[in-house]
């Protein structure tokens, strides 16, 4: 056993070294200027939103961390992407995939504003309801899809139209036929 007498201060400039060295081993990602950083996604699910968002056919600077460690959700996933601001059927997209999400508008590196994403009571035009005889697929009858959300997490809804229940997996988005793929492959994961 070794006995060292320290002062307060030698003790303070020890840790303070400590926790110096642990951040230089952390993963450091660039700040943006301008633009929009998604937080807390569900670990996993940043390509999806990327996806189905149709951020990926951005041609601007972006950032992707996958499973990053968060002390709040053990992980997560991160996207940054410069000059892009999202609109409200994006958000709502992603607060589908991702209730946790939250969203930071950035202007000159700064934070303006943050909020978190929120999940509708009723989904509109969004989501596909998969059962041919629903109304919603009807071609004489032109309606828009419609979903009650009955539960966030895990996340249950259903259509009004024909009241079937349907599961995160189970949900068919209403976008480009490629990214209707992608989002059922990662899901099935």
């Amino acid at each position: 056993m070794i006995c060292v007498n320290l002062k307060f201060s030698q003790i303070f400039s020890i840790k303070v070294f400590f926790f110096m060295e642990m951040l230089e081993e952390k993963l450091k990602i660039d700040k943006i200027s301008k633009g929009t950083v998604i937080d807390h996604i569900d670990a996993g699910y940043a390509l999806t939103i990327l996806n189905l968002t149709g951020i990926d056919e951005s041609k601007n600077l972006m950032t992707i961390g996958v499973n990053v460690s968060s002390k709040k959700y053990k992980t997560k996933d991160i996207i940054k992407i410069e000059n892009v601001f999202l609109n409200e059927t994006q958000m709502q997209q992603i607060s589908i995939l991702s209730p946790n999400a939250t969203i930071s508008l950035i202007e000159n590196y700064k934070v303006i504003e943050k909020k978190k994403v929120e999940l509708p009571k009723t989904i509109k035009k969004l989501i596909l309801c998969v059962n041919e005889t629903c109304i919603s697929n009807s071609e004489k009858e032109p309606i828009d899809t419609e979903f009650l959300v009955l539960e966030e997490k895990p996340l249950k809804i259903q259509c009004i139209y024909c009241e079937r229940i349907y599961n995160l997996e189970a949900i068919v988005f209403t976008s480009k036929e490629k990214k209707e793929k992608k989002i059922k492959q990662r899901l099935q994961l």
